[in-house]
């Protein structure tokens, strides 16, 4: 029961993921399923924690989000 539970992203793959994050345009779904064709499977939760750890958010400008009519 309890204990430390290792972190589901690290080494290379965690490499791999700062790097992604940090060139631009992602969704954590979008690197949910690039992780899975690197060969790890990992949950949208772990991404998002690996995001936040690493102070590495994203945020879409008002801009991105806007339609036009």
């Amino acid at each position: 029961m309890g204990g430390h539970k290792p972190k589901a992203i690290s080494g290379e793959h965690a490499s791999w993921l700062s790097r992604r994050i940090k060139s631009g345009d992602f969704t954590l779904r979008g690197l949910v399923n690039k992780l899975a064709e690197r060969g790890l499977q990992v949950d949208y939760r772990s991404v998002w924690e690996f995001v936040h750890a690493e102070k590495l958010s994203f945020k879409k400008s008002v801009a991105a989000g806007e339609r036009d009519p």
